[in-house]
């Protein structure tokens, strides 16, 4: 079991993208996404120029250390029109806008799942910044909730779930194209 505080880490088998479409655009916890990560780019100031489905979002976007700081609705309804999360993404959910840069030690895509050392060294920074949620995808969804009571103690344990296992399928056709 992972968590710390009022924190805890989890796995699901899901994406952020899949996160995004079922999420509603009025949640107090989560008004602002600080994005740090799209599709392993970390670089993201430089995807607000070359990125055409970031351009409709450049005029509501903060630039928060290396992340994009962006309202979730907005979020959300770019996401809608033309999907901009792959895999390999990072998402943090905040109440409000006044955060601080996420610390260099901060990484939650996958593929391994959250261990208790870094839980601990992000505990000071998501407390001090309201952080509600944190996800990072890859082999499966990440994340870091602020939870209490029985939902902290059920969510405890989905770090646990079993990994899916690689399957491979071979053809005779397959063999045939060398």
């Amino acid at each position: 079991m992972t968590y710390a505080r009022d924190y805890v880490a989890g796995w699901l088998d899901s994406s952020i993208n899949d996160f995004l479409r079922g999420l509603g655009p009025k949640i107090d916890s989560a008004k602002y996404a600080l994005v740090t990560c799209l599709d392993s780019n970390l670089a993201l100031k430089s995807l607000l120029r070359a990125d055409p489905c970031l351009w409709g979002l450049s005029e509501e976007i903060k630039p928060v250390g290396k992340g994009l700081l962006v309202p979730t609705a907005s979020l959300i309804s770019a996401n809608l029109k033309t999907q901009l999360f792959f895999g390999f993404d990072e998402v943090w959910f905040f109440p409000g806008d006044k955060i601080s840069p996420k610390p260099a030690s901060a990484w939650l895509v996958g593929p391994a799942r959250i261990a208790q050392e870094k839980l601990n060294r992000l505990n000071a920074w998501m407390s001090s910044n309201s952080c509600s949620l944190a996800l990072g995808d890859g082999e499966g969804l990440n994340f870091i909730i602020k939870a209490r009571g029985l939902v902290k103690h059920l969510l405890e344990h989905s770090i646990e779930q079993r990994q899916p296992e690689a399957v491979f399928a071979a053809s005779s056709t397959a063999a045939l194209a060398g």
